[in-house]
This record gives C-alpha cells, structure tokens and sequence, in this order.
C-alpha cells in the first residue's frame, strides 16, 4: 500500500509539473489561466505620461499620445500647434521639458487607492521610444539619451510609482510598446530591433520591477514570430521571477490580438464580448489616453457614465481600464482626480457587486419601449447599448454573481419613480434575503409570476449616497449550470451542417430546438449530432437538478446553396471607389454622394488611401474560384468592413472598433464569382486584409491573380 501511495504521489507530482511546464506554442500558452487576483480586480487604471505630456495636445478625437506620429507624417493640425507654441524644436528636444518636478508617486498611489482601482498599467515606453526607467539600450539605438533618468525628469518615474503603489492594497503593472515609429534600429533591421532592443528591454523591466501586469502594445507592425513572442511568453512563465502572478494581454504580433495569449484587449469597442475568454476594455475618460488639453469639460465622461461602463463590463464578465493622463509636471488633471473619487465614493458602498464576481447566467435585463437615461445634471449619459429591436432599448438592469457566497446582485441605473424593482424571470425561495446596498436595509419582494417584485425604500440623498446607480443584493440564488458549447461542422464537400453540443458540465441535460423558439423543460434532448435541412436558429440550455437553467445558446446555422459561376470577360485587379467625408464616417454615410477618386488596385487594402485617416474605399469584381468548396472569408478591419459574394452578404465587420477580425462561408463553384467589399476608417488608425480559406486548406490574403474586373 505505501508503494502504491508513492507512485500515485510520484505520478501527481509528475501531472503537476507538466502542466506547470509551457512550450513556445500558441496551443500550449493559451492553456494558462488567468491569475485569479485579476479576475477578481474588475478596475484598472491606465496610465499615459511621458514626452508627448509636454505639448499635451491633438485635434479632438485623436489620441494626444501620438503626437510625434503626426508631427513627423502628415498631421498638418499637429504641425501648425507645434510650430506656433515650439517654434523649430523637435518633439526630442521636448525631454527637456518633461520635468515631472511636481510628481509626488504617493499622492498617485493614494488617489488610485481611493479610486477603488485594483491595479495600475503604467506606460514604460509608448511607441516614440523614450523610457520611464534606465535604458540602456535606449541611449544606445537612439544615439542620444533618452530616458527619465538621464534627461528632463532625472529620474526613475516608473521604480518610483512602483514603490509607492506597492505600499497600498493596488497591484503595479506596466505598458511596453514593442515597436518604435522611427528608431533607426527598428527602420534599418526589424528582427535585429526585437532581439537586441525589445527583448533585452522586456526582460529588463520584468527581472527589475516584477510586475503584476505587462500589456504590449504596437503589435500590428510585425508577426509575432519577429518577435518571437512565443518564445519570450514561455520564458516570462516558466522561469520568470513572476511567473506565477503576471497577467499579460493579447498583443504580441499581428494577427494575435483576440486569438491568443492573455488577456483580450478591446480599446473604446463597448460591444465587443468574449464569453469564452477573459477580457478586459480600455478607454479614456475624454477620448485621448494621452493629456490632451484640446478637450473641454463636456467632453469627459461624467461619473455616473464611468461607473455604468464600469457595471457593463463586469456584468459580461471583463474588466474596465479606464486611463489617465498626468502633464509633463506630474499633477493628475483635477477633473481626472475628481472622477476616481467619485467611482471610489461609489465602490465603496457597492463594491461587492463588482470585486469578485463573475458573469451570471443573463448579464442585463433590457426595457421595453424607448427609453433615455439622463444623469442627474439632465445630461445624456453614454449609450452602453446595442439595439435587440428595432428603436432604442437601453439597459435595465445590469446582473453580477459570486459563485462563491451564491449571491445575485441587481445593479440599476434609474431609481424607479414607483419605488418598485422588476426582475424578469427571477424566482427566488420563500424567504430569500434581499436588500438595498445604499442603505444595508432589508427589503419586502414578492413574486409575480415568472418575475420577482421588489419595494424600495423612499429615495432619500441624505442616506443614498454616490447615486450613480443602484444595487439589489439577493442572497443564497443564482447557482446555474453552465450555457453548453455548439460545435458545427460541415464534413468535405457538405453544404449541411452536423451539429453538436456539449454541456459545460457533465451531469448537464442539453434541450435544444431547431426553429428559434425558447427551449424548455419540455424541448427535444441532445443525445447525439444531428443535421438541419434549411438554414436554421438554434437554440439550447443545459438543465440540472437543483441549480437553475443556463442561459440560453443561440446559433444560426446556415444550409448552404451552391453559387454558379458567372460569365464575363475580365482583366486583372479590381475596381474601387475612394470617398472621403467631411463629417462622421460610418457605413450609412461614407458612402454617399459622389467618390472622391476611382480605380484599379490588385489587393484589396488602403494602400490607395490620399490621407491618413477618415476615409472609405468601395472594391468590385470577381474572384476566380480554382475548384468546387465552401470558402470561409475573413476581413481583418480598422474600422468597419463588409465583404459580399455574388450579392450575398457574407462577412459583417461593421463597427468603429480596432483591428477586428470576421468571418463567413459561402459554397461557390469553380469560375468567376463577383465580389464586392466596402470599408470605412473613422479616425485612429486604419487596416483592411480580405482571406479566404477552402475547407481543410490554408488561410492566406487574396491576391492578384485571383480577383478581375
């Protein structure tokens, strides 16, 4: 017997240690688990400082951080401020005035204490190159000093934040751009510059200062094997000295980004969710992350808007990392300190709505009818929506649940004016304890049908404090089984899907229909795959004894139609139509009136752009098809993009987001089919990539020999 122990234990410690154990693979990286400690943070604080603080300035709707960029491409707004306020000094003499004589890192520390914040991202080096610590490899590339120890603030600005945060409860982590726009290493020899500046900086910052966090940025420039990411991600944990506490993000090449490593980092794209993965939304509290001292009062967030993004997010099971720009003294902008506090003001009395807790089963309630919410000031709070009908919905209430004490909280922006709480398809025990956070008073519910009636207590600003919204706490409900997982496959040459469900726990019963309609206790029972004769929604739940149903699993399920080709006589590279709007570009209006240029262009891209943002390309012809197949095509946007094949609408990237990427499948015939793809950049950055990829074939970029006109 004791034999037997010591090879069960021999075997366990061995089971242990191979999945302790990463390799430099995407396969076996992804397979890390988020540390708990950010799980359970909710809010962060980004942290924008460094030369570009100096001037503190762009045009409204651009990022102020990137005023280099434009200083030296194309920005002619940013080239007459510079001129007029800096005369003939380059954006490098600028680190002379970047004193940071007024930075006082404990009264940083204290303030994002107060915040309610969890941890903080500091920039350690944005994409203009210049460091917050002693960089020698700065100095050396550059050719000249540049880092806050050697110039302008003499310094270690980022040891120094370190310190002082780490005497608080708040976890210290740091941003690091991998590129840089115009360091001569990085423009002569790009793997020469990740190996001998990026990597030896990387590991610089993480054997030094041990961060909680490290979040890349700049990774658009290069693949991820230039890089070697994978290879330094594996490093940093096996054998890094916080190898067990680190929280990284998903920027680490091209094409990464919302695919692999950690955390996905969806930047001012509110819509954007990842149930299967863990995920965390930046934004600014104005628009720029940088100081920008072109924005005006009206254009900050107001605290009730701030808390409710931060509600949204959590309610779907992310994290908010809401930035701030200190100037080139060190203060924190007075209006910024002032929305912290307030978001503190409010954590402190709800924050266990938010600080460990996960998605709950149905993450918001939606009203009925249209609906506006106002602050208390009468302004128009942000719109954290989307429309599930037509006119304008708004969010209700907004669920967060902690597995761990089984307690349901109801957050709600609006106090109703009758006093009595709605909860829709909620219907808790006999006896159930819920009560008012604001007040910690226990309040009278009773049950009305499928919802759950809640009398509030009369609204009283003496005792309800921090009104930004409101939070119902239901003790001892909520437990719920997993929402299955759908897998649809469509085997060689199929055009009709098999489709199969798993349930995200074994003991689960998976009941599904075929024809939109809610599932319930009554509804077909998975047992095995199935297949559907028309395209199809399907929906599904998974029941147990004794925790509630999971939320409901939604998929349309397309049967596939063979497209025939066409016939035409072509010759290579496609049309496009080139507009560029004067006011807000979207896909409704960028398209309208007359284009600004027309053409012909042998890849679909912006290559034929005639300014650097705030435009929109039109691209039709056709695509020759080799061999019989169903193809998924991909567009890869900054901002919104739409690809259409023989008139069909197959992929939909709508959206002012970042690089997103999204797919759809056509079966096409071999021969020529036509294609049409539609594309806007709102401002910030622009990217548009078309693949396509045959079934059990290789994905790759359309190219010139494929598409005619």
């Amino acid at each position: 017997m004791k034999k037997l122990l010591l090879l069960c234990l021999s075997l366990s410690l061995v089971k242990f240690s191979f999945t302790q154990t990463y390799q430099p693979n995407w396969q076996s990286l992804d397979q890390r688990p988020t540390p708990q400690w950010f799980t359970d943070a909710k809010f962060g604080i980004f942290i924008h400082w460094g030369v570009y603080s100096v001037p503190g300035w762009s045009s409204k709707g651009n990022y102020a951080e990137w005023y280099q960029q434009g200083l030296q491409t194309s920005d002619t707004a940013r080239q007459r401020f510079h001129k007029a306020k800096f005369g003939n000094r380059t954006y490098y003499d600028l680190a002379n005035d970047f004193k940071a004589e007024l930075f006082n890192p404990d009264d940083w520390a204290k303030l994002f204490e107060q915040s309610g914040a969890k941890y903080i991202v500091l920039t350690s080096k944005h994409h203009d190159g210049f460091t917050l610590w002693p960089s020698k490899e700065a100095d050396r590339d550059w050719g000249f000093k540049w880092n806050a120890v050697d110039v302008g603030p003499k310094r270690d600005l980022l040891g120094d934040l370190f310190k002082a945060v780490r005497k608080t409860s708040v976890h210290a982590g740091m941003y690091f751009s991998l590129y840089e726009w115009f360091n001569p290493l990085w423009k002569a020899d790009k793997n020469k510059y990740a190996a001998e500046h990026a990597w030896p900086q990387m590991k610089d910052l993480i054997n030094t200062y041990q961060p909680d966090v490290f979040w890349t940025d700049g990774d658009w420039e290069a693949p991820p094997e230039t890089w070697k990411s994978q290879e330094f991600l594996a490093w940093l944990y096996n054998e890094s000295p916080v190898k067990n506490k680190i929280v990284v993000n998903d920027r680490w090449g091209e094409g990464v980004r919302f695919k692999h490593a950690g955390i996905y980092t969806p930047e001012y794209q509110p819509d954007l969710d990842f149930e299967d993965h863990y995920w965390e939304e930046s934004r600014g509290m104005g628009y720029s992350y940088g100081y920008n001292r072109e924005e005006d009062a009206w254009d900050y967030n107001s605290a009730q808007s701030l808390v409710l993004q931060l509600i949204d997010k959590v309610s779907r099971g992310g994290n908010f990392l809401l930035d701030i720009g200190p100037d080139e003294h060190g203060k924190i902008p007075p209006i910024m300190q002032e929305r912290l506090l307030q978001m503190g003001e409010w954590l402190k009395i709800n924050g266990e709505s938010i600080y460990n807790t996960t998605r709950w089963k149905e993450h918001s309630q939606w009203s009925e009818g249209n609906r506006e919410y106002k602050d208390r000031s009468g302004d128009m709070l942000l719109k954290i929506t989307v429309d599930p009908d037509p006119g304008y919905a708004v969010k209700e209430v907004f669920y967060t649940y902690n597995a761990n004490t089984n307690t349901l909280y109801a957050i709600f922006p609006k106090y109703p004016a009758n006093k009595k709480l709605v909860l829709k398809d909620i219907s808790p025990a006999a006896g159930t304890a819920i009560s008012f956070l604001s007040t910690n008073e226990k309040l009278h519910w009773q049950q009305q049908g499928e919802n759950v009636v809640i009398d509030l207590p009369d609204y009283d600003p003496n005792k309800i404090k921090a009104p930004y919204a409101y939070v119902v706490k239901i003790e001892n409900y909520g437990k719920f089984s997993p929402k299955p997982v759908i897998k649809v496959d469509y085997e060689k040459g199929a055009i009709k899907p098999l489709i199969h469900f798993t349930p995200g726990n074994v003991l689960a019963t998976i009941r599904y229909t075929t024809d939109g309609t809610e599932p319930g206790p009554q509804s077909a029972i998975y047992k095995m795959p199935f297949s559907v004769d028309k395209t199809s929604v399907i929906k599904a739940k998974a029941y147990e004894t004794a925790v509630l149903p999971s939320a409901t699993l939604q998929e349309k399920v397309k049967v596939y139609e063979w497209k025939k080709p066409v016939e035409a006589v072509v010759r290579p590279g496609l049309r496009y139509k080139y507009y560029q709007p004067d006011k807000n570009i979207n896909m409704k209006t960028a398209f309208a009136g007359e284009p600004f240029e027309t053409g012909r262009a042998g890849i679909i891209s912006v290559g034929e752009k005639r300014r650097a943002d705030k435009f929109a390309f039109e691209f039709t012809g056709y695509i020759r098809i080799v061999k019989d197949a169903v193809y998924t095509f991909f567009t890869q946007s900054d901002d919104g993009s739409k690809l259409f094949i023989d008139d069909e609408e197959i992929v939909d990237n709508d959206g002012d987001h970042g690089t997103v990427e999204k797919s759809g499948k056509a079966a096409l015939k071999k021969g020529l089919h036509k294609i049409r793809v539609i594309y806007f950049d709102s401002g910030g950055g622009n990217e548009l990539k078309v693949l396509m990829q045959p079934e059990n074939g290789k994905k790759e970029e359309l190219q010139t020999g494929m598409l005619f006109n």
